[in-house]
């Protein structure tokens, strides 16, 4: 076996038992000889390469060798080699110009060189500030810390892999895609910041509020079935939405000076984006609908500390920040504006199972049967069948999850961050979303269950499910059995 080039230098977050020297091992040479042959993008139109991400996830949850090969091996199948054409194969980025090749899905290998060459003589942190945050890589329409962000966040989720496990190669490798993405519209952004904003400010589910009280951010109409998300996004894009995004993003203040602080952003980010995934994709009647668009903000919001452990300037940390409130604001009302319900997301099994489970107890008494749910936790079947699924964002849905719970999950009704509005007109309490006083840390083993049963548990005879729904969840019409 090959020596691997790129060493993972850090456990992952969840790090669950099962990782061996031989998984590292492989992990680290397949991530090495992707970076090497593949192209961020397996399609002309810019869809985005899972691979790594794959892998890093399965590994992070403890499968084996083997398992992670047969990942590789599968998805290499659809991925296009490193070069597009003969002219990105003439390509030589340095430093003078490197701008001159923004935007241009040829230049990605050369990026990749280049990128490298910088964290080698920069280091990660250095680089990444010179290159994401810096005015020189945000003006004259370079707008580097909105390609980070933009195309469902994957140049960010990139970087994260890459901060999160200590993969100088995942940090290159994203900050190269970073470079020849294309960039969402500037003007949705609001970026204003210092690194100790005044505290007080709103939650981030009084943001969400805030975007379904106003009468500007109306979804656009009529709502066409047949609609691309990037149609909607566009949709958005008016002059006139875009100024109360940027208002009610100002309405969050931030405090990026300490760790204790950041830490409350990213509970507040994980909580939320669980939310907007869970509680949104079900209607009376209806099957249950896990939105493909939205779903990408929770796997994101995994790596904000990661990112932060590698990020020195506190304003950068507060652009960041910035800049995923702007997302979320932004990918909330390109799918309809879907509304939150807690409540909903609560009333779920707090003990998902796979299907025909059931526990062997030790003996057959009424009393045991009825404490048969509260004798189970429903993680281990859980985790252990999640890195069979086919489908790779399942599996970094699940750990994501995982990762709240262990962090999260003990939070009791009334506690999470937001939940109760914090500028009401008198002193009783009053819920800021329907149910969100019940809302507590079960909604992480809630929503992974909802995960399982839609997406599928391959491991105990089910189909995996072939995509997420895309339809756009917060338009009615959307929800017409014809659609």
């Amino acid at each position: 076996m090959d020596e691997p080039n790129f060493p993972l230098r850090r456990k992952g977050l969840v790090n669950l038992p099962g990782i061996t020297p031989d998984a590292k091992r492989l992990v680290e040479i397949l991530l090495s000889q992707s970076a090497q042959r593949h192209h961020c993008f397996f399609q002309a139109s810019g869809v985005h390469n899972h691979l790594n991400h794959h892998l890093l996830a399965a590994y992070d949850l403890g499968a084996s060798p083997s398992l992670l090969q047969q990942i590789y091996d599968e998805e290499e199948r659809i991925q296009r080699p490193i070069y597009l054409d003969d002219a990105g194969q003439s390509i030589s980025i340095t430093e003078e110009i490197w701008t001159q090749y923004i935007q241009n899905p040829s230049a990605y290998a050369s990026f990749v060189q280049f990128f490298l060459k910088q964290i080698k003589g920069l280091g990660k942190k250095g680089t990444i500030e010179k290159y994401i945050f810096s005015p020189e890589a945000n003006d004259g329409g370079l707008v580097m810390l909105v390609r980070f962000v933009s195309g469902g966040l994957h140049p960010f989720i990139q970087v994260g892999y890459g901060a999160e496990f200590g993969s100088d190669i995942m940090i290159a490798t994203g900050l190269a895609q970073t470079a020849v993405h294309h960039a969402l519209p500037p003007s949705i952004f609001n970026l204003d910041c210092t690194a100790d904003e005044v505290s007080d400010g709103i939650s981030f589910l009084e943001v969400l509020r805030c975007v379904y009280d106003s009468e500007v951010l109306q979804p656009p109409m009529p709502y066409d079935p047949n609609g691309s998300f990037k149609q909607r996004q566009e949709a958005i894009v008016d002059g006139v939405r875009d100024h109360e995004i940027h208002r009610i993003c100002s309405l969050y203040k931030i405090n990026a000076s300490t760790n204790e602080s950041l830490q409350r952003h990213v509970e507040e980010f994980i909580w939320t984006s669980t939310l907007l995934v869970f509680s949104t994709g079900v209607k009376e009647g209806k099957a249950p609908r896990i939105d493909f668009f939205l779903m990408h903000l929770l796997t994101s919001s995994l790596f904000l500390p990661s990112l932060f452990d590698i990020m020195v300037n506190p304003t950068h940390k507060c652009m960041l920040i910035r800049a995923y409130v702007s997302i979320t604001i932004f990918y909330t009302l390109a799918s309809g504006r879907p509304r939150i319900n807690p409540g909903l997301l609560m009333s779920y099994s707090q003990y998902p199972r796979p299907p025909a489970s059931f526990l062997h107890l030790p003996y057959d008494d009424p009393v045991q049967k009825s404490l048969r749910n509260r004798e189970y936790n429903p993680w281990p079947k859980m985790l252990e069948a999640v890195v069979f699924h086919p489908d790779a964002h399942t599996t970094k849905v699940l750990r994501t999850l995982a990762f709240a719970a262990q962090h999260y999950g003990h939070t009791p009704p009334g506690h999470p961050i937001g939940c109760v509005g914090s500028h009401t007109a008198n002193s009783e309490e009053k819920e800021i979303h329907l149910g969100s006083l019940i809302m507590d840390g079960t909604i992480f083993v809630r929503a992974a269950g909802v995960l399982m049963d839609y997406m599928g548990w391959v491991t105990y005879g089910q189909r995996a499910r072939d995509d997420w729904d895309r339809t756009g969840l917060g338009w009615n019409a959307a929800w017409d059995d014809e659609n």
